[in-house]
C-alpha cells in the first residue's frame, strides 16, 4: 500500500511529464513555422498548408487576481495560404 505522499509525488511527477510533452510540441511547432518562413523569404512563391482536424490545446492560464481563468481546445479545419513576392528596390 502506498502512502498518501507518494501517490501525490507520482501525480505530481505525470504533471510535470505532461507539460514537458507539450512544451515539446510548441517548440516543434515553432521550428517548423521558421523554417517555411526561411523558405519563403525574398522568393515568388505560394505555399498552401491543409489543415483537417487539427487540435490545439490551451494550457491553464490564470487572471491577474489569481482567478482560474480554465483552458481550451480548438479544432481547426481549413487552410493557410502564404504568397511572397520579389520587389526590386533601386538603391
Amino acid at each position: 500500500m502506498k502512502s498518501g505522499r507518494s501517490n501525490r509525488n507520482e501525480n505530481t511527477k505525470e504533471q510535470g511529464e505532461g507539460q514537458e510533452q507539450k512544451q515539446q510540441s510548441s517548440i516543434q511547432w515553432s521550428q517548423l513555422i521558421e523554417q517555411v518562413i526561411e523558405k519563403l523569404t525574398g522568393k515568388d512563391m505560394s505555399t498552401t498548408i491543409n489543415f483537417q482536424n487539427l487540435e490545439i490545446d490551451m494550457p491553464k492560464a490564470q487572471g491577474p487576481d489569481g482567478r482560474d481563468l480554465g483552458t481550451a481546445k480548438w479544432v481547426v479545419n481549413g487552410k493557410v495560404v502564404w504568397t511572397t513576392e520579389m520587389h526590386k528596390t533601386e538603391a
